[in-house]
């Protein structure tokens, strides 16, 4: 488990479990998307801890990885400023089973924003 307030949160409104839930992703990817989405709210997902945990991948190969699965829409890696006058960057992790929208996204994180706002968000995708 990651610390606590950081680690995967998963998205809301999500399609039910299914066998093609990650069919449309290369192998590598809908390996780990699968490994991913049954890990429980708050599991560490960086590639240090994916690349131990699981037996397939090394971290090269878990960085590209996460990387696809972001560009393909079911994860997003989101710093926020917290604390006063931004003196701390916090990194949230939000996966989603169900492939989103750059659009989908941006509208989900600005609704979820911290205290400081939608404005200190930064999304990046690694």
């Amino acid at each position: 488990m990651a610390k606590p307030g950081f680690g995967k949160r998963s998205a809301p409104t999500e399609h039910p479990h299914g066998a093609a839930d990650f069919a449309h992703l290369p192998a590598r990817e809908a390996y780990l998307a699968a490994f991913i989405d049954r890990l429980p709210e708050g599991a560490a997902i960086d590639t240090r801890t994916l690349a131990r945990e699981q037996p397939h991948y090394g971290q090269q190969a878990v960085r590209s990885a996460l990387r696809s699965l972001s560009e393909a829409g079911h994860l997003r890696h989101v710093r926020a400023n917290a604390g006063p006058g931004g003196a701390h960057c916090v990194q949230r992790t939000y996966f989603s089973r169900t492939p989103r929208s750059d659009a989908w996204w941006q509208e989900f994180l600005a609704r979820n924003a911290p205290a400081g706002g939608a404005h200190d968000l930064k999304v990046a995708i690694r």
